[in-house]
């Protein structure tokens, strides 16, 4: 008898000890077939009208064939798997550049690419300085802040995206 109850209070504590931790932070919904880490988004948010550019910092991707992979995805080509993870941003205020941001982080696999929108001259300073993954600028917004300090730096590549709508 003495064994039986033994079993049964070690059983109880490393189930406590295992199962309360991971019923808190939402790991018993991952283990029972929760969202997969590797799927697209079920939503794709359309594209805007207009132009935008995007600039990639090549400094923070080290390995040639991920830059690549980065360019032809957002130069619209086909969409592949990409191992590498990236920090989106633009400037407060550039509506159109943060819904074409939108855009393409709903083709991309959850979390895969943070967005985040920053003060106009403290993100161009930063950026400037090489402090940027990608960034996204409407045409106005470009001509508004002098973004071309950003894109003519020599470690960072420019893609032209030009859209008319339907």
């Amino acid at each position: 008898m003495k064994k039986i109850v033994h079993i049964a209070v070690c059983a109880a504590g490393i189930t406590a000890l295992l199962g309360i931790p991971l019923v808190l932070t939402g790991g018993l919904t991952k283990l029972t077939g929760g969202t997969d880490a590797v799927s697209s988004a079920s939503v794709i948010i359309e594209k805007p009208s207009g132009s935008y550019t995007v600039m990639i910092n090549r400094e923070r991707h080290k390995s040639e064939k991920e830059l690549a992979a980065w360019q032809r995805f957002f130069s619209g080509g086909d969409s592949e798997v990409i191992f590498d993870d990236i920090e989106c941003v633009t400037l407060d205020g550039d509506a159109g550049a943060f819904t074409m941001a939108q855009s393409f982080m709903s083709r991309l696999p959850e979390n895969q690419m943070k967005l985040a929108s920053g003060d106009p001259v403290l993100t161009l300073s930063k950026a400037d300085l090489g402090r940027f993954d990608v960034m996204i600028v409407s045409e106005e917004a470009s001509g508004a802040y002098g973004v071309s300090s950003v894109y003519d730096g020599k470690n960072v590549d420019v893609i032209r995206i030009t859209d008319q709508g339907d």
